[in-house]
């Protein structure tokens, strides 16, 4: 697993514990060089708050981040 794979991997393993309280969760889809897919699914998918999105920038601002439903 290459540096981008495992800090994504930590990134949605911290926010899908705390997505799971909202019948929620967030997987990977494709890391393809620094664009990362991510996929939203339940309650996540409509919220307007974009936590993924922030939890990304915050933690890799390098990536391309394209979040899906």
């Amino acid at each position: 697993m290459n540096d981008i794979a495992k800090r994504v991997d930590e990134v949605l393993h911290n926010l899908n514990w705390l997505l799971e309280a909202h019948n929620s969760f967030v997987e990977l889809v494709e890391i393809k060089g620094n664009t990362v897919v991510v996929r939203c699914s339940g309650a996540c998918a409509e919220c307007e708050t974009n936590c993924v999105g922030v939890a990304f920038d915050e933690r890799m601002p390098e990536i391309e981040l394209v979040i899906t439903v």
